[in-house]
């Protein structure tokens, strides 16, 4: 059987899981890669070339040529075959940031061999890509994350999944009409409404609260989907600044379409993109779901059981994470997801957060000088020194940095024996993770968070298998200096 490379540019990492996913699913007798395609001698299980991701297509003596289900997706997204599309069915619902790569969430599922009728976790769903991916292959999941518009767009994304995507556009339009012709502007007295007069000139907020009324009023189930895509445009329309990852009052210019009219125009491209989607995948219903849990905490959620996961995957957070709930407060207000007087606590408790509130950052420290968490050596030592390497010079983020680190891994351990408690003996689990970096007293010090993980992993009730090594994404904007650029996949095994 021989199998050809899409046409677009690969990372070398790519091709390596892409060896990977060959030998798991198609379970051959040798494999001889060469320039522009990969031999693969005597399979066992042919059927599920389908199913490769980094694959365009296969071909055999005996069989015509087969389309890989991934190339077909990709394709119909409109990117054009020399360019990975990363947008295609539900995952182009809405922006989020730090979200996982939906080829390598899929790859990890066929390198785990995960089965249809198999259920699998994500302890740190986000906006749900993994779930998608499982809900594409037949495979049951259950994604938990602490962030509530995290599972509200998870949850949307697999709604959609089973709407048709010509009823999904009807509701729409419908939902368009009564909201340009709706002359009320909506009373919002109450803290909400105050919260979103102060970041909406008055003549956005009218067509946006219309909207959100009329799409209420008349489209049941379709109803989180259309709020998830309105929820994608706020930024644009408000008037903290679109590229700031923080809320900062804009500078740049207001867009010169009208809030309707930019919604009509994100609808039908979601539709088009649905549309296509089903044609290759059918309409899925699934079972799938996320569920507003800590991962830490969700073994004593009524739907989760322990020892039921057939495998689990994740993208955490890393050490001072992305600000998630300070970036996305417009659409957690929005949508009644959160007051805004809870906006800062909620993002102090995330895994990863910088934020540390009131006397918490003096017991933070003497936690960290006994090692109250009981940390592997590694980890406590390198907390330690940073806390050492500090100067004065050093600004009061930086003179966090080494508590927010331990506090990091010590709830890392809490939620890697959380997992281990859910999953079944011997389940593989698979994590995407950035390093990154702080400089202390002018000093460099990198964080090599996937090595940290995996000792902390190992000395929680996982056996380390190996650590993949992945090329980071470039990324641009404001904050780029802030990105990872480093990242791997860790594989764990449940002792």
């Amino acid at each position: 059987m021989q199998l050809s490379w899409h046409r677009y540019k690969y990372f070398p990492y790519e091709k390596d899981i892409a060896l990977r996913e060959i030998q798991s699913l198609l379970r051959p007798a040798s494999i001889q890669v060469g320039d522009n395609s990969i031999h693969v001698e005597n399979p066992l299980r042919p059927d599920f070339v389908k199913r490769l991701v980094y694959f365009a297509t296969a071909s055999s003596a005996d069989t015509p040529l087969i389309q890989t289900q991934q190339s077909l997706l990709e394709r119909v997204s409109g990117n054009g075959v020399k360019r990975q599309s990363t947008r295609y069915s539900a995952h182009g619902l809405h922006e989020y940031k730090g979200k996982f790569n939906p080829q390598v969430a899929k790859a990890m599922l066929n390198i785990f061999d995960a089965q249809p009728g198999q259920l699998a976790l994500d302890p740190f769903c986000g906006s749900g890509t993994s779930l998608v991916e499982c809900a594409h292959l037949g495979i049951n999941s259950i994604g938990t994350d602490i962030n509530p518009l995290a599972i509200y767009l998870a949850n949307a994304k697999l709604r959609s999944l089973g709407i048709p995507a010509e009823s999904l556009l009807a509701d729409a339009h419908q939902s368009l009409e009564v909201a340009r012709h709706s002359l009320v502007m909506p009373k919002i007295n109450d803290e909400r409404g105050e919260y979103l007069h102060s970041w909406f000139p008055a003549e956005y907020l009218s067509e946006i609260e219309r909207l959100k009324l009329a799409i209420e009023a008349i489209s049941g189930q379709c109803t989180p989907v259309l709020l998830a895509l309105a929820s994608n445009l706020l930024r644009d329309y408000s008037l903290q600044e679109p590229r700031d990852l923080r809320i900062r009052r804009r500078t740049s210019p207001f867009p010169n379409t009208s809030f309707l009219d930019a919604y009509k125009e994100t609808v039908q491209i979601y539709c088009a993109r649905l549309a296509d989607a089903q044609q290759v995948l059918g309409v899925i219903h699934s079972d799938s779901r996320a569920i507003h849990v800590d991962c830490k905490k969700a073994g004593t959620h009524p739907d989760i059981n322990p020892q039921s996961f057939d495998l689990a995957l994740t993208s955490p957070p890393y050490a001072t994470a992305l600000p998630y709930i300070d970036t996305q407060r417009l659409s957690l207000v929005w949508l009644g997801l959160l007051p805004p007087s809870e906006i800062l606590s909620l993002e102090a408790e995330l895994i990863g957060s910088r934020e540390i509130r009131g006397q918490k950052k003096n017991s933070l420290l003497l936690t960290l000088e006994a090692n109250d968490a009981m940390l592997p050596d590694q980890e406590a030592s390198l907390c330690i020194r940073l806390q050492n390497a500090l100067g004065e010079s050093d600004g009061f983020r930086r003179q966090a940095v080494p508590r927010l680190l331990y506090r990091y891994f010590s709830n890392m351990a809490d939620a890697f024996n959380a997992v281990r408690r859910l999953v079944k003996p011997n389940a593989p689990f698979g994590l995407i993770v950035g390093g990154n970096h702080t400089v202390l007293s002018g000093t460099r010090f990198d964080i090599n968070t996937p090595e940290h993980l995996a000792n902390i992993a190992s000395a929680n009730g996982w056996q380390h298998v190996e650590t993949i090594h992945l090329q980071a994404y470039q990324r641009f904007g404001l904050h780029m200096n802030n990105a990872t650029t480093t990242e791997a996949l860790v594989i764990l095994r449940a002792n």
